[in-house]
């Protein structure tokens, strides 16, 4: 984990709100919804540096104070971001966990190492940047924590038994957190988006596609902006809400 790059005139006693996987995609969108709101805020890329530079340029001229590092969820450590955090703010205030990744399969097709390998970075390695943060948000007078789950993670859908999977595990694991954290006053709520067009989802087939608007009943896909405001309504804005899924699908799960 490293810094992509620092703001030298950076400072700030404001909230602060960490973002996993800010370079692309619902990532991205969360960050720009964070950064006109006059907070400290950290996000962190794999590997598309040049992207992770574009967000965070965007993130300041909007007036965030804005930390950028690169972090591997499938094989680093949290808790050198969250030491970064400390480092340049002395506080962690909210997490927004959205990095993830997805492999598709039916159950007999999908081979049983591509099937952990997604288990293990979209449900274990947002345990590992939950635990490391949660020493530093629970001592925050207005702790928040948003996991970021899927429709798919609530309803089910073939060929995703292992992205369904750790999905769906990210509910239980929201839930019992926000009933260990809530003495301490901070929430924990669960984000479950439906299909969204963003550049992530740019290699979904057609006929996939078809089949997903047709359980669609506002027959369209989501926009990344409205997702992004769902997820900063959770951290910032719903201070009597925890231990809720927000489902936010178009009307799939209804």
């Amino acid at each position: 984990m490293a810094a992509a790059s620092e703001d030298p005139t950076a400072g700030g006693a404001g909230r602060v709100v960490l973002v996993t996987g800010g370079s692309r995609g619902l990532g991205r969108a969360i960050v720009g919804e964070l950064a006109g709101r006059g907070l400290n805020l950290c996000f962190t890329y794999r590997e598309q540096e040049q992207a992770a530079e574009e967000v965070a340029a965007q993130a300041r001229a909007a007036g965030a104070d804005t930390l950028v590092l690169r972090y591997d969820q499938a094989r680093d450590d949290a808790q050198p971001v969250v030491d970064a955090i400390l480092e340049r703010w002395g506080r962690l205030d909210g997490a927004i966990l959205n990095a993830g990744m997805w492999a598709g399969g039916r159950i007999d097709e999908l081979d049983p190492e591509a099937w952990w390998n997604v288990v293990e970075i979209d449900l274990g390695g947002v345990y590992r940047c939950v635990r490391a943060a949660v020493p530093v948000i629970r001592r925050s007078p207005e702790g928040s924590i948003v996991l970021m789950s899927s429709m798919v993670g609530i309803a089910g859908f073939p060929g995703d038994t292992a992205y369904a999977s750790a999905k769906a595990g990210l509910v239980g694991l929201g839930k019992s957190l926000a009933r260990e954290l809530a003495r301490d006053g901070t929430r924990v709520n669960i984000l479950a988006p439906g299909f969204v067009e963003s550049d992530a989802n740019a290699s979904v087939s057609p006929r996939a596609r078809e089949r997903l608007l047709a359980l669609t009943l506002l027959g369209r896909f989501g926009r990344a902006e409205e997702i992004a405001r769902a997820a900063v309504f959770l951290s910032e804005e719903a201070t009597y809400m925890t231990g809720a899924v927000l489902n936010i699908d178009g009307g799939v799960t209804t």
